[in-house]
């Protein structure tokens, strides 16, 4: 078709692509720029996150690359910047700063006088110093990650329960979820059935302290587990109640079951098992395997019998390698060199600190400077008051 036999619409089609203005080639590659970091694949704005996360929060290229992937599409530095310059103004260094970075990488994108300032500036104000914050929120991201006044609230109620605000830090760096739980769902009804159940405030006072995941359970849960401690015959006033709480919360009924089949094999009783139980609840936190060879030692070897171990169940907690070889090779090469010692049970010398141990039955007898040697008193992980 010639240009003089084209259709009238064809020509008012070239007047008008005549009229649209022509990109200059520096035009062409903002343009191009601009259009490649909103683009679906976001490959370049993702390289951009990710040189920022290397070069300003000490990143390396791996972990910036998965990080970046959860920023989006940022338009400037300005925000995480000024997150940074939040941390490092209460004392972050650069690994805590990344620490707190690679847990929410997602705060680079908070605006920061109207979410982290009013949190960090609260905080203050409930007495925590910068270092306080710094350690606080380096261990424990939920001091500053969930709204403001929940948190304050649940920070107020730990300082009153515990009455200290040093030892709610530490549970904080220790407990990760310590300011995660609901108090009204589930710390305050926990405490409640604790209360129920006889523990007094002393007792309470020591699963805070030291047992603090006990009352994180559902209710349900830790009712549950009470009752399943009563039923081994476990008195809520015994000393060992709590401990058996805390045992058992992390060992099943099966777990439980085959630790029992494990001593019948050795002779024990079920009511062996469980007087060894209600004594020494650790017993049933150790695996079988570590239990079977200190009972074929104590038994073979060093003719010890099960009846014996059965009401002394502390034995069995302290180390084969560290303490039960030694102290049996030290008390029979004493025998063998005409030593007398008179109506010494394996409970008492098994259970002796460290330093006792050693005055009495090696440093005292330097007559047998072989026995120095022979107990290998300095194993890089033995303290004295092993």
């Amino acid at each position: 078709m010639t240009l003089m036999n084209r259709s009238p619409y064809v020509s008012l089609l070239f007047k008008a692509l005549a009229f649209i203005p022509r990109r200059r080639p520096a035009d062409a590659a903002v343009f191009l720029s601009a259009h490649s970091y909103s683009a679906a694949s976001g490959a370049p704005q993702s390289n951009l996150m990710a040189d920022y996360l290397v070069s300003s929060c000490g990143f390396d290229p791996d972990e910036a690359a998965k990080a970046s992937k959860l920023l989006g599409r940022i338009e400037s530095r300005h925000r995480p910047d000024s997150v940074l310059g939040l941390f490092r103004s209460y004392g972050f260094d650069n690994t805590q700063v990344k620490k707190v970075i690679s847990a929410n990488p997602r705060w680079l994108l908070l605006d920061v006088e109207k979410t982290l300032a009013p949190k960090f500036r609260s905080l203050q104000d409930l007495g925590f110093s910068c270092s306080d914050i710094t350690h606080l929120v380096s261990s424990n991201s939920a001091a500053i990650n969930q709204q403001h006044q929940k948190v304050l609230s649940k920070i107020q109620f730990w300082q009153g329960i515990l009455g200290s605000k040093d030892l709610l830090m530490k549970l904080c760096k220790r407990n990760r979820w310590f300011l995660g739980n609901s108090i009204e769902k589930r710390i305050q009804p926990n405490i409640e059935i604790l209360r129920d159940f006889g523990i007094t405030d002393q007792k309470l006072s020591t699963i805070l302290r030291y047992r603090p995941h006990l009352i994180a359970h559902k209710p349900e849960t830790l009712k549950a587990l009470i009752s399943r401690v009563e039923g081994l015959g476990v008195a809520r006033t015994s000393g060992m109640f709590l401990h058996a709480l805390s045992v058992l919360h992390s060992i099943s009924e099966k777990n439980f079951k085959a630790h029992l089949e494990f001593f019948k094999g050795f002779g024990w009783s079920e009511d062996d098992f469980l007087a060894a139980f209600r004594k020494t609840p650790s017993i049933v936190a150790f695996s079988l395997k570590s239990l079977q060879r200190k009972m074929e030692f104590l038994v073979n070897e060093a003719g010890c019998a099960p009846a014996y171990l059965a009401p002394r169940p502390d034995i069995l907690l302290k180390s084969l390698e560290k303490r039960l070889i030694p102290r049996y090779r030290i008390l029979t090469c004493l025998k063998t060199r005409g030593v007398h010692i008179v109506n010494l049970q394996m409970s008492t010398y098994m259970l002796y600190p460290e330093k006792k141990f050693l005055e009495k039955f090696v440093i005292r007898y330097k007559e047998f400077p072989e026995l120095i040697e022979l107990y290998n008193v300095a194993p890089k992980n033995r303290t004295a008051s092993a």
